[in-house]
């Protein structure tokens, strides 16, 4: 069994778990908007993956599997049941293999501006490449060219104190962490078939204006157990882009979906 790192997290709020997941190069901070809004209402949880934010880094190496698995031992850890898990871009790679492996812990999970597909052929060279890229010269640049690719060409142009606030959080993430996930991301299988599951309500989140993920490759499942949100205005970071309306869709289809 491969090593389990213990999570740094954040917790706020009364009412329904809430566990939220960042994604690639981020930390507790990227929901730090979605969070405000949330926790009058719910008891909102903030994890920072291994190798991101105060987690600590592990040699690379491990999977999606054995990111997940940190999520599974922390909720165990804490008690925590019926939990809905959200997870943004690389945080909905881990939920989705959280919600195949130990779908009875959840009352439901989304996938905001993330997929189900696994990584094409020339994504996969490209994180290749990311990991070279970080190897031989440090994050910094790494997050430098990559910050600008996640927002919407409006939010580049007029809110440069987005970019600024991204490129901060990115910076700080540790070279182990850096390439450990993008090995995990590169070798994720497909987990289409977790999302077409109906035992379990999911939330599907995309931006209209996304370049990294398009709405195409995020509303890959349909039923009566899937609800779907695009935001038109957004790119890649609706958590930061729009979060009213990340966290008007997130808390309506957890309150819809408690059990009373």
């Amino acid at each position: 069994m491969a090593e389990r790192v213990k999570l740094a997290y954040r917790e706020s709020g009364e009412g329904e778990t809430i566990l939220l997941i960042h994604g690639f190069c981020g930390n507790k901070d990227y929901w730090k908007e979605v969070e405000a809004r949330l926790s009058p209402s719910h008891h909102v949880v903030v994890l920072d993956m291994r190798g991101h934010g105060e987690t600590k880094a592990v040699e690379p190496g491990y999977s999606i599997h054995d990111m997940a698995e940190d999520v599974f031992a922390f909720i165990e850890e804490k008690g925590l049941q019926n939990i809905f898990l959200f997870g943004h871009s690389m945080g909905g790679y881990i939920t989705l293999d959280l919600a195949k492996h130990h779908p009875e812990i959840l009352g439901g999970y989304g996938l905001i501006h993330s997929t189900a597909y696994p990584d094409s052929e020339e994504a996969k060279k490209n994180r290749s490449a990311g990991v070279s890229k970080v190897s031989q010269q440090g994050v910094d640049l790494f997050v430098k060219e990559l910050v600008p690719k996640l927002v919407s060409e409006r939010t580049r142009e007029t809110e440069k104190d987005v970019i600024k606030k991204l490129f901060e959080i990115g910076i700080e993430t540790n070279p182990k962490g850096v390439i450990g996930a993008l090995m995990a991301m590169r070798n994720r299988e497909d987990l289409t078939h977790v999302l077409e599951n109906d035992r379990l309500p999911v939330l599907l989140v995309a931006g209209g204006q996304d370049e990294v993920i398009s709405p195409e490759k995020t509303f890959t499942a349909n039923g009566s157990h899937v609800t779907k949100a695009l935001i038109e205005e957004a790119g890649h970071m609706g958590i930061f882009e729009t979060p009213d309306e990340v966290s008007r869709a997130v808390a309506s289809f957890v309150d819809e979906n408690s059990k009373k």
